[in-house]
């Protein structure tokens, strides 16, 4: 049996009889308004994603703060002096000179097949010794599972001196359950990315010289 809301008006000296209107029932958002997993604008959190370190002196991303952060760039979101993730890797003369971010897992939806990944990165640095990589991994219970370059960029010919923002994105394939990688490489510098998101469909990669060409699977 359906609910329904009566609603009774009553004017002076006359009485209305009940109006029946029926509840409407909450209309399902459309995929584009669905916060997923690995959305994040790091204001608070790193929104679970993770630095796959080895050990202590493991190079690693981190959070930006007011007393710690490369080249006083503010927060893309808001301008705050935090509120962003950065990693910086200076005077590496041994061991690993990369510093990887993991995803939590994006689930995958019989409706979409492709999703666009959308971020802001700024680069700062000596710019010949620094990259930044976008990968996915399927999620599968397989620890060894093919990693795949979605994208790639150094920051060669960039103002390294003055960082800014600059918008990035990459289509992603979303038929299986994956997580994404933020993979970062340097020897005198780092990257900072801010306002991670997705949508429905794919898109132009961007900036277009970040393309892989052949897309290397690891």
């Amino acid at each position: 049996m359906p609910f329904h809301r009566y609603i009774r008006s009553e004017g002076k000296g006359s009485q209305l009889p009940p109006q029946v209107m029926p509840i409407q029932k909450p209309r399902a958002m459309p995929p584009g308004a669905i916060v997923r997993n690995g959305e994040c604008r790091f204001e608070r959190d790193t929104c679970e994603w993770l630095n796959d370190t080895q050990d202590r002196n493991s190079p690693s991303w981190r959070l930006a703060t007011v007393s710690r952060r490369p080249a006083n760039l503010p927060d893309k979101t808001f301008g705050a002096p935090e509120g962003y993730i950065y990693f910086d890797l200076f005077n590496q003369n041994s061991g690993s000179n990369t510093a990887r971010l993991i995803s939590p897992t994006v689930t995958a939806s019989s409706d979409e097949q492709q999703l666009c990944f959308n971020f802001w990165f700024a680069a700062f640095g000596a710019g010949d010794s620094v990259e930044l990589r976008v990968m996915r991994q399927d999620n599968s219970s397989n620890v060894d599972d093919p990693i795949e370059k979605l994208w790639v960029l150094d920051a060669k010919d960039m103002d390294t001196t003055r960082p800014k923002w600059t918008p990035a994105q990459v289509t992603v394939d979303a038929n299986t359950d994956f997580r994404i990688l933020l993979e970062g490489q340097a020897t005198n510098g780092g990257f900072a990315v801010d306002d991670l998101t997705f949508s429905s469909g794919s898109c132009t990669t961007r900036p277009e010289r970040a393309i892989v060409v052949n897309q290397d699977v690891i």
